[in-house]
């Protein structure tokens, strides 16, 4: 029992980490953000345009869009019209027949006043001689075809079908209808379950009525009672019942649990886990989304809301991901609108999808204000087309009063996600290519500092974003993060530029004067002192990675030596970056473009002659990952391979070389912190 026990509390606690605590509390969130977002859609068209079935309609309800339906109650009033005609089926024995044609021999003669009922005789001795043994005749012959053409039973609907052959006048058929079942029903009986049968025959036989309902048709009239047959057509045209739709709120609760359970695996498949702040940055992004859906749908603008979700998510996150949450979301949103028809559904689910899409080409390529004005307008008329193509297709009024409408939210829901985009970046540090582009150009303060104070960290960081920028692209990463986290990785070295060899003139050296340990000292606090004026200066905290995890927890070899040969008891982690290592594929990259461009540099000064760039760079790539510097990034031996190729081919074009002699230090390899670095 005490094992049993303990094996549950241990599942409990695993199911209870801070993750999945983390994960449910999320779509507890999405689902009450929807279910309220419907509800209140609900309660405000519901005032109006509610009916109950069974009950008399409260207004006259008109038809939104024009469908094709089948009319269930007007086929069933065919129906049993249309079986009322089997009157009844006779049955009659075969050795009685015999009987009956005698008598209807009799009656072509001119015989009847002993085989009939008292009042058929009268009818028939009121007529006119002439015509009443005329009629007789006729009678005789009906009844002997009847009798030829059905041995075994002849319905009351088969006498008639024979006397409307003839031509009789209406009257004269009557009388010969009543005469010919009564000399019938002498020798034979009425058959209800065959009467049943035949009829039921007959309604299977009926095609059920199909209508066309066109805009501005009466579905319902005022009063009329509400059957189920029309309550489905109003449900469908976006009318609601009185009664609350719980199964359809649980069903939208449940879809959201799913939804969100799905995209938490593919992130955590892709190695792509939001921290909580972003999580709380997408969640908050996403339920103003689902707000202006319900709002545009409400006003007449279906599914345009989500246009400022896409701008949102596609500028901040990875187009893949993007592109699943935009959708998704989309989808949802549009399910917790008030978009009630099957039809508003429809051009809903088409507006999200187009808009979804148009992101995913569009906006990742935006770099500016201008392309992205440029890519919303594109995102804008697909969008119109595509709603215009489904509403041709399902053959939808177009109206232009409709199509304005439509354009206008477009267009407004599009400036609410540009206005809205600052947010995100003030309040979460969202790194959209619009802040990347204002952040690399060479008026920040920041930077505007390095080129006047730091003038050789100001070019080695031009440098080195080149490098690692077109890495990043060979990867298809955010190439344009990777070269603002270039620009800024050295900004420490601010606060006492002469101290690194790239700032100093030629035969100057501070570091000559110092003790090994005092020169690392300054050298490894540039990455604190990097930090404190990216707080200073309000950097988004993806930049300040780069400056924190650019060195990892390499050492300086070259300063530890030299403090080993000056005879100083000294420990090697005096000599080592704090770290933490690089945790991204983005910050790896810039580590390993500028520990290369240092190299390269340092060499090409050095010698006077073009270095051996591939030697280089393939000896500084092994020894970072030696030194277990790249083990908590995500970089394949693939990637570092298309690294390593980038590298190559960028500095050769930097240098003009071509591949000489290596030129090593003595020791065999390049070793960080050489002469400040």
């Amino acid at each position: 029992m005490k094992n049993m026990n303990s094996g549950e509390d241990d599942r409990k606690s695993s199911f209870l980490t801070r993750s999945n605590l983390k994960l449910l509390a999320l779509l507890a969130v999405w689902v009450v953000v929807l279910s309220s977002i419907y509800s209140c859609g609900w309660w405000l068209r519901g005032k109006s345009n509610s009916f109950a079935v069974g009950e008399p309609a409260p207004r006259t309800f008109y038809a939104r869009y024009g469908m094709d339906y089948k009319d269930e109650d007007m086929a069933l009033w065919l129906k049993e019209q249309w079986s009322e005609r089997a009157f009844g089926v006779l049955l009659y024995e075969p050795e009685k027949a015999r009987e009956v044609a005698e008598k209807l021999e009799y009656l072509g003669n001119g015989y009847y006043s002993n085989m009939l009922d008292s009042k058929l005789v009268y009818l028939l001795d009121v007529l006119p001689e002439e015509k009443r043994n005329n009629l007789l005749k006729i009678i005789s012959l009906t009844g002997r075809r009847l009798l030829k053409s059905h041995p075994i039973s002849i319905s009351e609907e088969d006498i008639w079908s024979e006397l409307e052959a003839s031509h009789l006048d209406s009257s004269e058929r009557n009388v010969a209808y009543q005469v010919l079942l009564d000399i019938f029903k002498m020798a034979m009986e009425l058959d209800t379950r065959s009467v049943k049968a035949y009829r039921d025959y007959l309604k299977e036989q009926f095609e059920p009525v199909e209508k066309r309902l066109k805009v501005g048709d009466v579905i319902v009239w005022r009063g009329e009672i509400v059957t189920p047959e029309r309550a489905e057509i109003l449900v469908m045209q976006g009318y609601l019942p009185e009664k609350f739709p719980w199964k359809y709120v649980v069903s939208l609760a449940l879809m959201t649990i799913l939804w969100g359970m799905w995209i938490r695996w593919y992130l955590r498949r892709r190695g792509m886990l939001f921290n909580f702040k972003n999580e709380v940055m997408v969640t908050t992004a996403m339920a103003l989304g689902w707000v202006l859906l319900g709002v545009t749908t409400y006003l007449g603008g279906v599914g345009v809301g989500v246009l400022p979700l896409v701008i949102w998510l596609y500028l901040i996150l990875e187009p893949s991901v993007a592109f699943h949450l935009v959708l998704g979301a989309g989808i949802l949103g549009v399910l917790a609108s008030p978009a009630y028809s099957l039809m508003d559904l429809i051009l809903g689910f088409v507006t999200v999808s187009a808009s979804t899409c148009g992101g995913y080409l569009f906006i990742p390529k935006v770099r500016t204000r201008d392309k992205l004005f440029v890519a919303i307008c594109a995102i804008g008329v697909l969008v119109v087309l595509a709603v215009l193509i489904a509403m041709f297709g399902f053959s939808l009024q177009i109206n232009w009063e409709t199509v304005v409408i439509f354009v206008l939210w477009t267009v407004l829901s599009s400036v609410i996600g540009v206005v809205f985009l600052s947010l995100w970046e003030v309040l979460f540090g969202a790194m959209t290519p619009l802040k990347l582009v204002e952040l690399t150009h060479p008026s920040h303060v920041l930077l505007k500092r390095l080129q006047l104070e730091a003038p050789g960290t100001y070019h080695h960081s031009l440098m080195v974003g080149t490098l690692a920028e077109v890495a990043a692209e060979s990867l298809e990463l955010n190439s344009l993060l990777v070269k603002a986290g270039a620009y800024f990785h050295d900004v420490g070295k601010l606060r006492r530029p002469h101290f690194f060899v790239e700032n100093q003139r030629p035969g100057e050296n501070v570091h000559d004067e110092l003790a090994p340990s005092m020169s690392a000292l300054v050298i490894i606090s540039h990455v604190r002192d990097g930090l404190e004026l990216a707080r200073e200066y309000k950097l988004p905290l993806k930049i300040r990675d780069f400056i924190r995890e650019h060195h990892g927890t390499t050492c300086l070899q070259y300063f530890y030596k030299k403090a080993k040969m000056a005879g100083d008891y000294v420990s090697v982690s005096q000599f080592c970056y704090p770290g933490p290592k690089p945790k991204s594929a983005e910050t790896a990259i810039v580590m390993l473009a500028d520990s290369v461009e240092a190299a390269v540099r340092a060499v090409w000064q050095e010698a006077g002659v073009a270095p051996d760039i591939e030697g280089i760079v393939c000896d500084v790539i092994e020894t970072k990952i030696k030194e277990s510097q790249l083990d908590e990034t995500p970089l394949t031996l693939r990637d570092i391979s298309v690294i390593k190729e980038s590298f190559i081919k960028s500095l050769r074009h930097m240098y003009h070389s071509r591949k000489v002699t290596s030129l090593e230090p003595e020791d065999g390899k390049l070793e960080e912190g050489q002469n400040g670095k």
